[in-house]
């Protein structure tokens, strides 16, 4: 008996104890005992991922039970080979056996194999039956006290009211469940538990919570030393539904690995579908669809038709993605009546959406009606992307029987129930990420609009699909004090890699440290549930449009690879067709390389070389060009306020001739914009904080130079320049001042940073500001180029500053060199104190620069003026 309570814990020791109970129990013909040594190393070679052992080993155990006359053993050895036969993925076989096992048992006993009987038929489908049966052998289980077990069931029952979507009853039972492991001391039990709650949250669309459970459930595995397959799958799941492509597809990799090692027959089709799902978002068919059949077989080989229909549909999506000429109206019809009726309600949405579309491509209208009318049946319920998917299915079958007004009217609708839904994931990451749901109907959106030729309603429709990560004040993180620690620690980590590479040592073992602490504070960010501390959504355009006043609105919009662009003058808006996009991408690339060469110059090439000097002027003159010159009547010699695109977001505005002099502020949308010039004025007692970050030449004397133009304000340089001491002062200042390195994470935006004395100061710390600075220059390299995720979502400094509370950023595109710099911020501050606004201040500075040397003007075109200007 002690070597089957080890079993599952130590299968290796409860191995070796169970065989030698055996042997000497054979001998002597003790065959009660032999069944449960025989169990025992059945149990063991489950855990042990060994299940064609663990399978003869119970056999065994049933004919000693049986040889021994002794219908209990019998009927236990029944329920763990019941177990092994789901584990080897023979679901009917293993009903047979816990069948059989209950006409043995009685009691404590009949009740746990009724418990084990309820999951078998759950995983058969047969969810009335499972809770029929979870009913009756719960309040026994109770009776006697069988914690652990009255656990299990509780676990299990969650699990079939989630699948029915009753998340409340589903709640209730796994607070019980982990209450008693609390009272019980039952830390593996409570992390089954813990994980079943992620899943109900994840279920009800609570992400944050989500992500928090899992965290609580992997730290509880962590600690006997288990790598929990299934928990892999739920947190790609969760990390698939907001669009966290890449890590998403980590966890799914991760997830396969583990069950074919563990050889988990009937859950590595899961992981292999769930990695096809994956990479078909990320672009990769060949992995899709090699996934995708993995799956087929995989389903096939085990019987289990129902999720058989989901990887057929995931090949079909993966051919779709790869030709979509391999695939007809009618196989997506058939694939959608197939998921319907296995109950996969939500992929049969996508695939009637399809269907439909389909079907309108080919011309066969009253085909698409049909499908598309079966499709936006589920637009008034379950979670927020079904609806908004619903939505989108209504606005197209509206679109088809040529209604435009009301299909413009289901894109609102869905784009309401999208960021409905953002304003509850706190974290700004997980907010961006899961805004592509949003940025499809804002896009079909806008086709509408253009057919339409209304400048105005254009301009709505381009704003529904800009970013939404300045929309929100961020949920400040928790003033944890674990997290500050594990901030602390990652600035250490950094400054010691650093000194590493410095002095030729090896840095592996501290790049891995830096990961593991990246992963730590990201995880525990993204848990954050919102704060409500949103930015309505109700202000109208006319309304943001207003404070315009003598300044030109120019917001380019992309579509079809045709760059078109409204202009608002007056209050009169515009639409302009500018032609092909590619061009324009073309010279800003040179445009970008030219502006690197001359604030960076090659040795034995001074000022960057004559050729840079050349190609710079060249670009210029051909993105003004492509840009601005065909809107010269609508800008006359006004300032402007530049809604970029796409790559247009890394223009040097400055260099362009039309530009050159004039106030530029550039906004990631009008309603950024809006946002920023709304921001109330710090009165002038307010703090000035300068700071100056180490490894700059310059940056002492800039920051100096800048102090001394404000009375009262605070220097912060050398040693005092810490993350701590930054943080306390820029809270809430009227102005910050900071001269630094700066370092842009394409990988994960929101570990962007500038450093500081004792090292990086990441985005994630400035979200725990209370109130960002008022008015910011970051005099440091990048800063002001965001990292673009989800179509049109910017994450990185300058948009977390915009987003907490910031009204003007100004910041490089690119690296600067530090000695113009303190040149060009001097001139800047001397023309604020003037009272020039801050776009006007930068023209002012930049125009003042020497004409005559060129990486001074390089480093002047670099800088742009974001937010209200």
């Amino acid at each position: 008996m002690r070597a089957l309570q080890r079993a599952a814990l130590e299968p290796r020791a409860a191995r070796t104890l169970a065989v030698e109970v055996s042997e000497r129990a054979r001998a002597r013909g003790d065959w009660p005992v032999v069944s449960t040594a025989e169990r025992a190393l059945g149990v063991a070679a489950m855990n042990l991922n060994d299940i064609d052992a663990a399978l003869d080993h119970l056999r065994a155990a049933v004919m000693a039970g049986r040889r021994g006359r002794c219908r209990s053993r019998e009927g236990e050895a029944r329920m763990s080979l019941a177990s092994a036969l789901v584990l080897s993925g023979r679901p009917t076989q293993a009903a047979r056996e816990i069948e059989a096992a209950l006409h043995d048992l009685e009691g404590v006993a009949a009740a746990r194999a009724g418990v084990q009987r309820a999951a078998i038929l759950q995983e058969l489908g047969r969810d009335d039956a499972a809770l029929e049966q979870l009913r009756s052998s719960l309040p026994v289980l109770r009776r006697a006290g069988d914690v652990e077990w009255a656990v299990r069931a509780l676990s299990n029952r969650s699990l079939i009211h989630t699948g029915r979507r009753s998340f409340g009853a589903a709640e209730t039972d796994l607070r019980d469940a982990l209450q008693l492991c609390v009272q019980h001391d039952l830390e593996l039990p409570a992390a089954y538990a813990e994980q079943n709650l992620g899943c109900v949250k994840a279920k009800r669309g609570d992400v944050p919570a989500a992500l928090r459970s899992f965290a609580d459930a992997e730290e509880r595995y962590h600690r006997f030393g288990l790598v929990e397959a299934s928990l892999l799958v739920d947190r790609a799941e969760v990390l698939l539904s907001v669009r966290l492509l890449e890590e998403a597809r980590e966890a799914a990799e991760a997830a396969v690995r583990a069950y074919e090692r563990q050889r988990r027959d009937v859950h590595v089709p899961e992981a292999h579908l769930l990695l096809s799902t994956v990479a078909l978002l990320q672009g990769d068919t060949v992995t899709a669809d090699a996934s995708a059949a993995a799956a087929i077989h995989g389903f096939r080989r085990v019987g289990r038709d129902k999720s058989l229909s989901l990887a057929q549909y995931a090949r079909i999506q993966a051919s779709v993605a790869a030709d979509a000429r391999r695939v007809s109206c009618a196989q997506a019809a058939r694939a959608a009546d197939r998921l319907a009726e296995a109950g996969w309600q939500v992929p049969a949405l996508e695939a009637r959406i399809l269907a439909g579309r389909m079907a309108l491509e080919q011309g066969h209208r009253r085909t698409a009606q049909r499908h598309l009318a079966l499709a936006s049946r589920a637009r008034h319920a379950g979670p927020a992307d079904v609806r908004a998917r619903a939505w989108l299915a209504e606005a197209l079958l509206r679109r088809a029987n040529g209604r435009r007004a009301a299909a413009l009217s289901a894109l609102r609708a869905g784009l309401r129930i999208v960021e409905d839904h953002q304003a509850t994931l706190g974290a700004t990451e997980l907010r961006a990420h899961v805004s592509v749901h949003r940025g499809e109907l804002a896009r079909s959106g806008l086709r509408l609009a253009l057919e339409s030729g209304s400048a105005r309603r254009v301009l709505w429709w381009a704003e529904r699909g800009r970013t939404s990560a300045p929309w929100f004040r961020p949920a400040r993180p928790p003033d944890d004090p674990q997290l500050a620690r594990d901030l602390a620690d990652l600035r250490s980590t950094m400054a010691e890699i650093d000194e590493a590479r410095d002095e030729g040592r090896p840095d592996d073992s501290l790049l891995q440290r830096q990961v593991r602490l990246e992963r730590r504070i990201r995880d525990r960010c993204r848990t954050l549930g919102s704060t409500g501390a949103g930015h309505g959504r109700s202000t109208e355009l006319a309304d943001m449009l207003a404070p315009l006043r003598e300044a030109v609105l120019v917001s380019y919009l992309e579509v079809g690879g045709d760059l078109q662009v409204v202009t608002v003058t007056d209050g009169r808006c515009r639409l302009h067709r500018l032609g092909p996009s590619a061009p324009i991408r073309q010279w800003l690339a040179h445009a970008g390389f030219a502006l690197r060469r001359l604030t960076r110059p090659h040795p034995g090439t001074p000022d960057g070389g004559p050729a840079a000097v050349a190609v710079l002027r060249r670009a210029a003159g051909v993105l003004d060009d492509h840009l601005l010159r065909p809107l010269r009547a609508a800008v006359d010699d006004r300032p402007l306020v530049v809604v970029p695109t796409g790559t247009l977001r890394s223009v040097p505005w400055s260099i362009l001739p039309t530009c050159h002099g004039r106030p530029v502020t550039v906004a990631p949308s009008v309603r950024t914009w809006f946002q920023a010039v709304s921001r109330s004025q710090p009165s002038t007692d307010d703090a000035v904080v300068v700071v100056a970050g180490p490894g700059l030449p310059g940056a002492a004397a800039e920051a100096s130079e800048v102090a001394r133009l404000y009375r009262g304000s605070r220097l912060l340089m050398g040693a005092a320049a810490t993350a701590g001491d930054v943080s306390s002062a820029m809270d809430g200042a009227a102005m910050l001042h900071l001269a630094a390195h700066g370092t842009v994470r394409s990988d994960n935006p929101l570990f962007s940073s500038v450093t500081l004395a004792d090292g990086p100061f990441t985005v994630y710390e400035l979200e725990r500001l209370e109130q960002a600075p008022h008015h910011v220059v970051l005099a440091a390299c990048d800063t002001a180029r965001p990292q673009v995720v989800a179509g049109e979502e910017l994450l990185g400094f300058g948009t977390a500053l915009l987003a907490g509370g910031t009204a003007t950023l100004v910041a490089p595109l690119v690296p600067v060199a530090d000695a113009a710099t303190v040149t060009l911020m001097c001139a800047y501050h001397e023309a604020l104190r003037r009272g020039r606004s801050p776009a006007a201040a930068l023209a002012t500075a930049q125009r003042s620069l020497d004409p005559d040397a060129p990486a001074v003007i390089a480093t002047g075109a670099a800088f742009v003026c974001v937010g209200a200007g």
